[in-house]
This record gives structure tokens, C-alpha cells and sequence, in this order.
């Protein structure tokens, strides 16, 4: 919803959307999962980021990708020549890209893999090279990134790069948490990792706080954007 133009007398007058526009058309920020287990760590930590961006006035919703059919790219290169995956109407993908398109602010999360994505996350992001092809479907939305892993240096923050390249090589803006410059994180990265022992993701106070930085980061951003239209 952007601003209004009027001329009267030879001068340009800015008119701002009534306030009570704005609200009704709530900022849509979705969370992706990219961990084959559903509801659990990776899970977690979405939820609270999105937690987070809900208390900030979005409207949020998360996919998990556990359970969705999402095959691998063939490097067909249909893509290219026809603006369309020829196997989205074999698969689940057709269903992510109507959310991804849909969404104001994506907030992608996954654990690590041997310092990599999980397949179906891998899947899921080559599968979406049609948007790109077919004009940059996703270029200006804000994309911000988690992740975790089992060991405190287990890949978990290559992971969150590795999410946020994706994001910028579809024009999209990649925007981290600005909590507390000393002890704030710019990703929520989590380690099941402790001093001493194990804990889930939900248990790493540090990475929840950064997580929710990151909720109320994307809605702030994707508000601001859409003022500024």
C-alpha cells in the first residue's frame, strides 16, 4: 500500500495511507523448516521466532518440510526455457512456492548436515530456481536465517550463511537480529551442545533470544518496506 500523488495549485501533496489501512493488511511472515523431523529442534527454534514476529502484529505461519514430497532438481533447464519445474505436479513443490510467494518476510531454518542443509531443504531451494527464472519472484522480499547443530562447532553458522546466499540470490533482502550489540547475535544459531551434556534447542537461552531478534527484525523491515512503496 503505498502513498498517494495529488497536485493542486502546481504543488505535489503526499497522502499517507489512513493508519487503520495499514493494520488491517498485517505483514505475512512465513517459517520454512528444512529438517526431515517434523517438531522438534529445528521446530522449536522457528517457533520462536515466529513467537516473536506474532507479538510484533505479523501474521505468521510455518511448513514444515517433513512429510511434503519435494523431489530433486534433474537440471532439466525447463526452467529457463519455460518459466516452469515440469515436476511440480509430482511433488509437494507447487504448495511451497504459492506460500513463499505469498509471504511479506521469509524466515528459513535448518539444521546442519555435515555443515550443509538437509537434503529436502537442498531440494526445496534448487526447486525454486523457476521464481528466480521467471523473473525474480521473490526479489524484495525479507529473508533472515537459523539454524542449529548437535556439536557447538558443528556447521551450524554455515548453515545460516549458506540460507542467507540463497536468499540473496533471488533479490531478496537478508536482514539479521539487533539486539544487544555485546551479547546479541545477527542469526538465532542454537547448539544441542552444553557445558555439560545435552539439550534441545529450546533449552539455548542465548539462540531463542537471538531467534525472536529475528522475528521482530523481518516484520520491522517488511513493515518498513511496505510504508515506503
Amino acid at each position: 500500500m503505498g502513498c498517494v500523488n495529488e497536485f493542486h495549485s502546481g504543488k505535489a501533496f503526499i497522502l499517507q495511507p489512513p493508519p487503520f489501512l495499514i493494520e488491517m493488511s498485517k505483514v505475512k511472515v512465513l517459517g520454512i523448516s528444512g529438517s526431515p523431523r517434523g517438531g522438534r529442534n529445528t521446530g522449536k527454534l522457528l517457533e520462536a521466532a515466529l513467537s516473536a514476529a506474532k507479538e510484533a502484529g505479523a501474521e505468521v505461519e510455518a511448513l514444515s518440510l517433513a512429510g511434503l514430497k519435494i523431489l530433486p532438481c534433474i537440471g532439466c533447464n525447463t526452467c529457463v526455457k519455460e518459466r516452469r519445474c515440469p515436476q511440480d505436479e509430482e511433488d509437494d513443490m507447487g504448495l511451497v512456492k504459492e506460500k513463499l510467494e505469498a509471504a511479506d518476510a521469509i524466515v528459513f531454518a535448518a539444521p546442519s548436515y555435515f555443515g550443509g542443509v538437509p537434503g529436502v531443504m537442498k531440494s526445496m531451494m534448487d526447486r525454486s530456481r523457476s521464481l528466480k527464472m521467471d523473473g525474480h519472484r521473490l526479489r524484495d522480499k525479507v529473508a533472515s536465517a537459523l539454524s542449529l547443530a548437535g556439536l557447538r562447532y558443528g556447521g551450524a553458522e554455515q548453515v545460516a550463511e549458506s540460507l542467507a546466499r540463497f536468499g540473496l540470490m533471488h533479490g531478496m533482502i537478508v536482514v539479521g537480529g539487533v539486539g544487544d550489540p555485546v551479547s546479541g547475535g545477527y542469526f538465532g544459531i542454537a547448539s544441542l551442545q552444553a557445558d555439560e551434556g545435552w539439550r534441545r534447542a529450546q533449552a539455548d537461552a542465548v539462540a531463542v533470544k537471538n531467534a525472536e531478534g529475528v522475528g521482530k527484525r523481518v516484520v520491522e523491515v517488511a513493515r518498513a518496506l511496505r510504508g515506503s512503496s
